[in-house]
């Protein structure tokens, strides 16, 4: 069965989904319980299930050895329909249908575990309604667990010692599913269960091999370069060149290498001497013209041969002909089309500018990272808080201090730290290989104190804070502590405004750009951009030559209206 890796919006928008769409609970189904009801519903409507029975769900699972199907479409069943619809008792007797419990399995009812004289601490709480009932039954089981051991602080030992008579971590996961309502912000819940469900939990296989990439058609392999150029790429790579020769950094070492390698495909195709030239150069333009006018996709109109492409090829082919020592005439007419191009550029509206265009100012950004921020706080379910919390963050640390992707996968201690006072950087970034070190912005410290605590209660922050320092962890986890992907800022920025989390830095270059000169400085600083170039650019399309001290100076200035 092929893994369904469609959004929420997509999944949602199938006709039988018409009359739960708009549910209350919908948003509290998780993704995964999600496309297991679609493919419920499916396989109901192909076989005319209106009202399904317990065989209809059985066979649902014909082919599964865990109730694991199931168990999503319970717990999707649950949040979305009312206590007593017929269906949920239904899904209920198929699961204990498909693997019988033990014998020591607990049939009671919500209001006689409310009697429980162990359940007494919870049955007056608010939460205590809203547990499933398979949750509570498990907490009761625990607690009777512990009071016959004398256990008043369970340790991961304790846990473990619980689940002793199977290989599953589902009792684990029913237990801090149960906790995760009654006791939010509890560690003993969010690390230590935690921890205890990790070990129960079968290890993980790693990420699998993937869809292999498609074999280029427009460029030799690397391997086909000609033996002199693979082994100046060699020595770039190793940093091997002449003291007076400034390294160029690994991205600009990768481009320059996928430039060549289509370069050589261009020339073998026409039958030509592979060698960089005017004639060369002339040929690769027009192939690339030609390409991109065969395409038929609007969307993709263009693709490739925009000016400042064709800017960037011509110059990275004139920087490996210098590199490589070719006849100084030939660099000085590739020189001058490449200023030509150049040129060109200023006559079409950059991709990312056009993006820019429609992305909301600072003010609106900003207030979308607190309402984020806020929504975390209030979402029932802890696998909701901790992805709003992540949107959070990246929405307000991408605002504040935009960072290439390649450098986002950061770590606790070692990327950010803390002073005591406030939370600092140290990061290397990828492009400049130079670090970028400084103080965050104080606006920052309410959104990384919560990425700390993730989800516990903030009497435990210090301690919590403490232990990511030393430990180390990403500050960008899933519910199961595994790092979320280097792409995932992109994603999060593209879920809220459209567009990728790169144009981050462009919003930065403007909203600076407009406290003149010296902004345009710090912009570029927080970037980690150098090209001056790039300065010239912003400065000439800053509205304002007001002047404003540098730094966090600035960054409170453009802050006064969105937080005042």
């Amino acid at each position: 069965m092929a893994y369904d890796t469609r959004p929420r919006e997509e999944i949602l928008a199938a006709p039988h989904f018409d009359t739960l769409r708009a549910a209350p609970g919908m948003t509290q189904v998780g993704r995964r319980e999600l496309r297991t009801l679609d493919r419920f519903f499916t396989f109901a409507a192909e076989r005319g299930i209106a009202v399904p029975a317990v065989a209809d769900f059985l066979a649902f699972v014909a082919g599964d050895r865990s109730t694991r199907r199931l168990d999503d479409l319970r717990t999707a069943l649950d949040r979305l329909l009312p206590d007593g619809t017929p269906v949920r008792e239904t899904v209920r007797a198929a699961i204990r249908e498909k693997r019988p419990r033990s014998r020591s399995c607990d049939w009671r009812s919500r209001e006689e575990l409310r009697d429980d004289p162990l359940l007494a601490p919870y049955r007056d709480m608010p939460a205590f309604n809203y547990v499933p009932l398979e949750d509570l039954r498990v907490l009761a089981r625990f607690l009777t667990f512990t009071q016959a051991r004398g256990i008043n602080v369970p340790t991961e030992a304790d846990f473990l010692a619980f689940t002793a008579d199977t290989r599953s971590s589902r009792r684990l996961r029913s237990l801090k599913s149960a906790l995760d309502r009654l006791l939010p912000g509890n560690p003993a819940v969010h690390v230590v269960l935690a921890e205890a469900i990790e070990a129960k939990s079968p290890p993980r296989s790693g990420q699998g091999p993937g869809t292999p990439r498609a074999v280029a058609t427009r460029r030799v392999d690397a391997a086909e370069l000609p033996e002199a150029w693979r082994a100046l790429l060699a020595r770039m790579r190793l940093g091997a060149l002449p003291m007076h020769t400034a390294v160029p950094a690994a991205s600009v070492i990768d481009s320059m290498e996928e430039t060549l390698r289509e370069y050589v495909k261009v020339q073998r195709d026409a039958g030509a001497d592979v060698a960089i030239s005017i004639e060369g150069v002339r040929r690769f333009e027009a192939s690339r013209a030609a390409h991109a006018a065969a395409r038929k996709d609007p969307k993709y109109r263009d693709h490739g041969n925009r000016p400042a492409t064709r800017h960037t090829a011509v110059m990275r082919l004139r920087q490996f002909g210098a590199a490589l020592g070719l006849d100084p005439l030939l660099l000085v007419a590739l020189r001058e089309h490449e200023a030509l191009l150049r040129r060109d550029i200023g006559t079409v509206v950059p991709l990312k500018f056009a993006k820019l265009d429609k992305l909301p100012g600072l003010k609106a950004t900003w207030a979308t990272a607190t309402r984020l921020l806020a929504e975390s706080v209030e979402a029932p379910r802890r696998q909701t808080r901790l992805r709003l919390l992540n949107e959070a963050v990246i929405v307000a640390l991408w605002t504040l201090l935009p960072l290439r992707l390649r450098d986002g996968q950061l770590l606790w201690g070692r990327d950010v730290l803390f002073d005591g006072t406030r939370y600092r950087v140290d990061i290397v970034t990828a492009k400049e290989d130079e670090p970028l070190r400084g103080a965050l912005h104080g606006v920052l410290t309410p959104f990384l104190d919560a990425l700390v605590l993730r989800g516990l209660d903030p009497i435990w922050l210090e301690e919590m804070r403490d232990r990511a320092m030393a430990e180390g962890p990403p500050l960008f986890r899933s519910v199961d502590g595994r790092q979320l992907a280097a792409c995932y800022p992109s994603t999060v920025w593209r879920t809220h405004f459209r567009t990728g989390a790169h144009i981050s830095r462009s919003q930065v270059h403007t909203e600076m750009g407009q406290l003149g000169p010296e902004g345009v400085e710090a912009a570029l600083a927080l970037a980690a951009q150098r090209d001056p170039r790039t300065a010239s650019h912003y400065q000439g399309k800053a509205v304002a030559a007001a002047r404003r001290r540098k730094g966090q100076d600035m960054v409170d200035t453009l802050l006064e209206e969105c937080l005042g």
